[in-house]
Formats: C-alpha cells, sequence, structure tokens
C-alpha cells in the first residue's frame, strides 16, 4: 500500500471537513443576516443545497437496497434534533453493524463519483494539479476553459451543493470504529500467525485505483469549497457593514 497517498488523502479529507463545518455555518449565518429568522435561515439552507442532500438520501437507500437491508420512510425535511440540524433521513431496520456501516457510507462514494464526473467535465481535476504546482496562468487557462464550458454556473454550483452534503454525519459514523477496529485485529492476527504474508496484486490495485479515485474527487471539492468560501467571506462582510449585525458562531 501507498501509505504516501493514504497520508495525503486523509489531510485533504480533514482539510475538506473543515471546509465543509465553515460553510455550513456562515451559510445559516448568511441567511440569519439577510432574513434576521432562524427559521427561514435554515430553509434557505436547505434549499440551497437540496440537490445534495437528495443525492445524499438516495446514496442511502439505493446502498440499502444492494445490502437487501430492510428500508423505512425516504424524507427530505429539515429539523433541529438538540443542536443537530437533520435534513434528510432513510430508515433502516434490521441491519448489524457491518452494513450498517456500508449504507452510512454511500454517500461519501456516490457523493465523490458525482463530484469526480462533475469536476472532470469542468476541467477541474486538471485546476487542482496547477494549483499545487504553483503555476498562476495555467490556473488562469483551465478558468478561462472552464468558464466556456455550456452551464458552466449551473454545474459549478451542483458541484458545491453535492460536495458540501456528501459527508457522513454521526448517525451514519456511529460503528464505523468498532467495524475498522474489528477487521484491523482480524488483519493482524492473520500476519501474527503467519496467515497472511503478502498483499494479492489485485488488492494493491484495487485499493491504489480507489485511493487514486477518492484524491481526485475530493480534491475537486477543496478547490470548489475555497472559491465558494471567498465568496462567503465577502458576502457575509458587506451584509455585516449594511445591516450592522454580526453572527456569532
Amino acid at each position: 500500500m501507498d501509505w504516501n497517498s493514504v497520508f495525503w488523502l486523509i489531510v485533504i479529507l480533514l482539510v475538506l471537513l473543515m471546509l465543509n463545518r465553515w460553510i455550513t455555518a456562515h451559510v445559516q449565518g448568511v441567511g440569519l443576516l439577510l432574513t434576521n429568522n432562524q427559521s427561514v435561515a435554515i430553509w434557505l439552507y436547505f434549499f440551497l443545497f437540496l440537490p445534495g442532500i437528495f443525492l445524499h438520501e438516495l446514496s442511502h437507500y439505493v446502498m440499502a437496497l444492494l445490502l437487501r437491508v430492510n428500508v423505512g420512510n425516504f424524507s427530505l425535511w429539515p429539523q433541529k434534533k438538540g443542536r443537530e440540524l437533520v435534513l434528510g433521513s432513510v430508515q433502516v431496520r434490521g441491519v448489524g453493524p457491518l452494513r450498517h456501516s456500508l449504507v452510512g457510507i454511500a454517500p461519501l462514494l456516490f457523493g465523490s463519483l458525482a463530484v469526480l464526473i462533475i469536476g472532470r467535465f469542468l476541467h477541474f481535476d486538471a485546476l487542482g494539479g496547477e494549483m499545487l504546482r504553483g503555476d498562476l496562468t495555467a490556473v488562469l487557462d483551465i478558468l478561462s476553459g472552464s468558464i466556456a464550458t455550456p452551464d458552466f454556473w449551473l454545474w459549478l454550483y451542483l458541484l458545491f451543493a453535492i460536495a458540501n452534503a456528501m459527508m457522513p454525519s454521526a448517525s451514519d459514523r456511529v460503528y464505523w470504529l468498532p467495524v475498522v477496529l474489528f477487521f484491523a485485529a482480524i488483519i493482524a492476527i492473520g500476519v501474527a500467525m503467519g496467515l497472511i504474508t503478502t498483499v494479492p496484486a489485485t488488492v494493491q490495485t484495487i485499493g491504489a485505483n480507489f485511493l487514486a479515485f477518492m484524491a481526485s474527487a475530493l480534491g475537486i471539492a477543496v478547490v470548489v469549497d475555497v472559491f465558494f468560501v471567498a465568496f462567503i467571506f465577502v458576502l457575509e462582510a458587506a451584509l455585516n457593514a449594511t445591516t450592522n449585525r454580526r453572527v456569532q458562531y
């Protein structure tokens, strides 16, 4: 396994999580500044990210069907549960930790696939690489070509909505740690007993392709989020000045 790729994938994922949390808070903050009503701000947030929310819940539903899990209600409706904002849900019944974890991770997998498809259509995969190399000229050239793409702003919006709704929720992640620890223990025992000596070439290839797929998708999401963070920051600053109000985060 290429541990360097694993390391950078974790770094990209952590950066994306931080951007997601900032965007979640400040988009609601902008809504609050615009309306001065928390309920209306939540509904504005819900409708802004509705395409991503729909894909998130649909991913749960499709994965549950593939795993033959009993599926209950499919809902899209914002509601506060304590301090947590729930935007949709898919009820699953009679499911163990492993299948629950697979259903829980589905939005990240399906969302990453959608991000990668849209991002490559807009040439954003190349944009990420040039940004890492610091080639500003190449970045501007790619952006000029991307903006000329038919319906560019619509695709960019969909990319933004999906990228910021694909992260699994706390309820999706509830069994992740015990499942990971279980398989880690199985592998450790296999290595200690000499049952696992080498990783098959097929497994290595699948693992490398999966890491490349996730790194490309999450990298595109980070690039898009950085652009929207700048836009939201400027918009919020303008609203602070015009309304003479500030949101405490």
